[in-house]
């Protein structure tokens, strides 16, 4: 399980002191956050990352068969 940033690295990463503005600043960079009950900006390290989300796309290791029938 990844680690969620402490406020302090929240912080320093963003530059930003406010909940608010560190919350747009995550998402204009790109990384998905949750908002807390407090208002604060809730994002683990894998979300920083990776900002462009956590899905791995697989490529099938299987040829495309299919194709040929179209050929």
């Amino acid at each position: 399980m990844s680690q969620l940033l402490t406020d302090a690295e929240l912080e320093v990463l963003s530059g930003l002191k406010r909940p608010g503005a560190q919350v747009k600043w995550l998402r204009d960079q790109g990384i998905n956050c949750f908002i807390r009950a407090d208002g604060k900006p809730s994002v683990t390290w894998d979300f920083v990352n990776n900002p462009r989300g956590m899905l791995v796309h697989h490529k099938s290791s299987e040829p495309n068969f299919g194709a040929l029938s179209n050929a």
